[in-house]
C-alpha cells in the first residue's frame, strides 16, 4: 500500500485501474505468498540500482534496490482492499485537498458532513472485509513511516514505542488556521486509545474511526490532493493497529508498588481522584470542568456546548507525560496536586504534603 497521495480521481476508472492506484507493496517475485495475498500482477523492472520504483504506476517496493533491468517483480492486493476499492469507487465526491502548513495533526480536515459520513463508511468497509491481521501489519508500517506528511513526521514522531507520547516532539501552538483559538495543547498518548472516547481535548470527535481519519486527512495529506479511496485504506490500517495498543507492564500491573506507592493509591481512591480517573485507563471518558489557569493571554475555550470543559485523560505511563493538563501549563506532577489539592471544582480536600507525595508514588506506578 504505498501508492499513496496520487493525485487522481477514481471516477470512471475501470477496476483494473483502480486497483493499480490503490494497493500495492511491491516484492520480488515470491510464488508462495499467492495463496495469502489475494491477488498479483508481475510486472517488469525499469533498470537496476533504483530503489523503489517499479514498471507501471510508480508504487514504491518495500525490498530496497530493485533487481537488474527487466527483472521480476510481484504486485499483490490483500484481497479486502478489492471490496474496497468497489465500494470506495462509487463514493469519489469524498475526495479532498489537504491542508497546507503546520497543521494540528488532530485537527478539523475541513469536510462537510456528508463528505465524511461517505468516508467514515469506506473505513468501516476496508476494516470490515480485510483481514485484521493484514490491516494490523500495514497500519504500524503507516504509522511509522516519515515519508506521507510534508514535514517528514510520522505518527511515531509524537507517539513512540507504540501509544507513548515524546513530550520532546513540541506542543502544538494554536492557532492552526483561520478563526482557531489561541494557546497550546499537548499531544494525549494511545495506551488503550480504543477504550478511551471521546477524543481531543475538547472531546469534539466521538469515534476513533473519525479521529483516524482526521488525522490521515491533516496530517498525511496536508497540501496534497488524494482520492477517498487511498485515505480509507490508510485510515483502516493505522485505526487497526492503534486498537492493539497497551501500555507497557509497570509495577501497578505487577504488583510491585511500593509501599508508598500502595498508600497513595488509597489515598487516591479516598479523597476522590477515582471519581474521575477510573477503570483499566483510569478514564471516565467524560468532560469536566477544573478552572485550569490558562496559558498567559491565550484564549481556549474547550468544549464549545460546555465551555472550560475538558477531556478526562487517561492516566497509564502519567510519568512519561510532563507538562500536563491540556495546556501544559504543570511542569510536573507535584504541581499537578497542588492544583487539585482544595480544589472546588472537583470537591477534594486539603491535601498533607505527605499524602501528595504518596499519591504521587502512585502515579509514577502506573
Amino acid at each position: 500500500m504505498r501508492s499513496l497521495g496520487l493525485e487522481l480521481e477514481p471516477d470512471g476508472l475501470d477496476m483494473a485501474t483502480i486497483l493499480t492506484r490503490i494497493g500495492c507493496r511491491c516484492h520480488r517475485s515470491e510464488p508462495e505468498r499467492q495463496a495469502d495475498s489475494g491477488i498479483f500482477r508481475t510486472e517488469r523492472t525499469k533498470g537496476t540500482g533504483q530503489v523503489g520504483h517499479c514498471l507501471g504506476d510508480g508504487a514504491l517496493c518495500d525490498t530496497g534496490p530493485v533487481p537488474a533491468e527487466g527483472g521480476a517483480v510481484r504486485r499483490y492486493w490483500p484481497f479486502g482492499l478489492l471490496i474496497l476499492a468497489a465500494t470506495v469507487a462509487a463514493c469519489a465526491s469524498a475526495s479532498h485537498s489537504g491542508t497546507s502548513g503546520r497543521a494540528d495533526p488532530h485537527g478539523d480536515p475541513g469536510l462537510s458532513t456528508a463528505q465524511m459520513s461517505k468516508l467514515l463508511n469506506a473505513v468501516q468497509t476496508a476494516s470490515a472485509a480485510t483481514s485484521q491481521a493484514v490491516l494490523v501489519e500495514e497500519g504500524k508500517r503507516l504509522f511509522e513511516s516519515t515519508t506521507l506528511s510534508k514535514a517528514g513526521q510520522s505518527c511515531a514522531t509524537c507517539h513512540p514505542s507504540g501509544g507513548g507520547v515524546n513530550m520532546a516532539a513540541g506542543i502544538i501552538t494554536h492557532p492552526t488556521k483561520a478563526g482557531d483559538f489561541t494557546g497550546p495543547r499537548t499531544p494525549i498518548p494511545l495506551w488503550g486509545v480504543a477504550h478511551t472516547a471521546p477524543y481531543t481535548w475538547d472531546g469534539h470527535v466521538a469515534t476513533l474511526s473519525q479521529q483516524v481519519t482526521n488525522t490521515v486527512l491533516t496530517f498525511f495529506s496536508a497540501g496534497k490532493t488524494q482520492p477517498a479511496s487511498t485515505t480509507a485504506g490508510q485510515a483502516a490500517a493505522i485505526l487497526a493497529y492503534v486498537s492493539t495498543l497497551g501500555p507497557p507492564p509497570t509495577a501497578f500491573d505487577n504488583g510491585t508498588m511500593s509501599a508508598q506507592a500502595l498508600e497513595g493509591q488509597k489515598l487516591f481512591n479516598s479523597v476522590g481522584c477515582v471519581e474521575c480517573h477510573e477503570g483499566p485507563f483510569f478514564t471516565d471518558n467524560k468532560l469536566h470542568v477544573l478552572g485550569v489557569p490558562q496559558v498567559g493571554n491565550s484564549d481556549d475555550p474547550g468544549n464549545a456546548a460546555l465551555p472550560g470543559a475538558f477531556n478526562t485523560p487517561e492516566l497509564r505511563d502519567v510519568k512519561a507525560l510532563a507538562p500536563y493538563m491540556h495546556n501544559g501549563i504543570f511542569a510536573d506532577l507535584p504541581r499537578v496536586l497542588d492544583f487539585y489539592s482544595g480544589n472546588r471544582e472537583v470537591g477534594i480536600r486539603q491535601l498533607t504534603g505527605p499524602e501528595k507525595d504518596a499519591i504521587v508514588a502512585f502515579l509514577m506506578s502506573l
